[in-house]
């Protein structure tokens, strides 16, 4: 018997194994057995009854327990030692019950089937960081499209097109179009290139135009009142380039120039509540108007992070300082100084990281001219107070301090694969006209939660949050983020004039 089961079990394996791999386990299979043959005890394997696994059954041990086996005594079948199953029908009441259960469900589903079918597409799309090449669907221009969705503070909902052309007129050389256009009548068409210049150069090219029609105006300095909403269209074009020098190990030297003209103009919406309207008594200098000039910028950073999506130490340090310079036949000349702090701290716990960020501005107007209020410095991404609307105050500097609590809470495979992080986070912070403004009861201070969502290469690609203050409730859905703000503002088409 014994002989014939292993000649099956040869004759199993070997259409699936090599021959010498079939032999081998044959062997095996059999020295097991002969092994648990002879281990067996002679007196309780009767002749007449013994098989190579033990006591044969006979009709009279099939009614009670038997000894032999190589696992124990085998108990006889009752009560104790069977489980029956029975299927139950549904009772009538359960299934009317079920019904309206079902159907309030219905929309849930919906949403579930709309969000999984999109993170699907998406993830077919390369944009989580997929085996692809570059993300996106490819033309036959060699050109990569993306969709472009967010929710802003002052855009609201954001529908758009990313276009990529990678090694542009050369290796490594990339080609940037984007086109956007939200439900709070924003509209944004920009642009820009990358090249490399040899091992340690690069230079980005980049312009574009963008209009928000429904721009928030509140008043000047750190008290202006949230009962004095108004609105006026704002209107930015530009247009520039950079030179990136790296200079040392993690440190580079960043060059940027670049013109661009703001326009603060009567609003076409929300006509009642327009800023000349409401702020008739105090209208800001440069409304209506236009400030049209250039912007030579100079800045050094730091950057030391292990990564961009989880960093669990290092940092992000930068400092720059700007001239503008009018070209609308206006005296206004000024400087404008910029820091920033980042450090990320590693807790207890796999992956719980501290983000510590601070950030000052300041503008010395060295010109003999006012400043319009639409060149004064603001809460705007990066250095903003989440909590609040972006533009939310004016002043001739800033300041504030950021901290975010981040965990891990959903990833694919390991730690360092795609996944989503949750934080919590607070901003704190105020704008001055003078020094002699900072103090403790013009700090504002805001928190929050939110979403990172994490690409497989330990980038960055999203985040949802929610930012709470004594205002307002905040709701934004970004691709770039307040910590290790992306430096390739000019390749993006950023507006430069938002980054001091």
């Amino acid at each position: 018997m014994a002989a014939d089961f292993f000649t099956t079990t040869g004759r199993r394996f070997h259409g699936r194994c090599p021959g010498p791999v079939a032999l081998v386990l044959s062997v095996m299979l059999l020295v097991v057995g002969v092994v648990g043959a002879v281990a067996a005890p002679a007196q309780d394997l009767p002749d007449s009854t013994s098989s190579f696994w033990g006591h044969t059954p006979t009709t009279a041990d099939t009614l009670g327990t038997f000894e032999g086996s190589l696992w124990g005594p085998v108990p006889a079948r009752d009560d104790s030692v069977s489980a029956r199953y029975t299927n139950y029908s549904r009772p009538a009441w359960e299934t009317a019950v079920m019904v309206p259960y079902w159907v309030v469900g219905i929309p849930f589903r919906i949403v579930y089937l709309g969000i999984d079918q999109t993170v699907i597409g998406m993830d077919k799309l390369g944009l989580f960081g997929a085996a692809a090449a570059h993300p996106g669907l490819r033309i036959p221009t060699d050109t990569y499209l993306m969709p472009v969705v967010s929710i802003g503070d002052l855009e609201g909902f954001t529908l758009g097109l990313q276009a990529r052309h990678y090694d542009f007129l050369g290796p490594g050389n990339m080609l940037f179009l984007q086109a956007s256009r939200s439900t709070r009548k924003a509209d944004e068409l920009s642009g820009g290139s990358l090249f490399h210049m040899g091992r340690d150069w690069t230079i980005q090219v980049g312009g574009g135009t963008e209009e928000k029609n429904l721009t928030r105006y509140f008043g000047l300095g750190p008290n202006s009142d949230f009962d004095n909403l108004s609105y006026y269209h704002r209107r930015v074009t530009w247009g520039g380039f950079e030179l990136d020098k790296v200079v040392g190990r993690k440190v580079g030297l960043k060059l940027r120039t670049y013109s661009s003209k703001v326009e603060a103009l009567e609003p076409v919406y929300e006509i009642d509540q327009s800023l000349g309207r409401v702020h008739g008594d105090d209208i800001p200098f440069g409304y209506p108007g236009q400030s049209t000039g250039w912007t030579w910028r100079l800045a050094l950073y730091r950057d030391n992070a292990d990564q961009r999506g989880r960093p669990r130490s290092g940092g992000f340090q930068s400092l720059g300082v700007s001239l503008f310079n009018a070209s609308d036949g206006s005296d206004l000349q000024f400087l404008t100084y910029h820091a920033n702090l980042e450090k990320f701290f590693s807790l207890w716990h796999t992956d719980r990281t501290l983000a510590v960020r601070g950030f000052f501005n300041r503008i010395s107007n060295v010109g003999n001219a006012d400043i319009p209020f639409t060149r004064l410095v603001t809460f705007q991404r990066p250095d903003e107070l989440r909590g609040y609307h972006s533009l939310r105050f004016y002043g001739m500097g800033s300041l504030g301090f950021s901290t975010e609590y981040r965990w891990p809470v959903w990833v694919v495979r390991g730690r360092n694969d795609m996944g989503v992080d949750a934080y919590l986070f607070s901003d704190i912070g105020q704008v001055f006209e003078k020094t002699a403004e900072i103090s403790f009861d013009n700090i504002k201070v805001t928190g929050g939660a939110g979403l990172r969502l994490i690409k497989s290469n330990r980038g960055f690609a999203a985040r949802f949050e929610i930012g709470l203050s004594d205002e307002q409730t905040i709701f934004r859905l970004k691709f770039s983020q307040t910590f290790q703000y992306d430096p390739k503002g000019m390749l993006y088409g950023k507006n430069p004039t938002k980054v001091y």
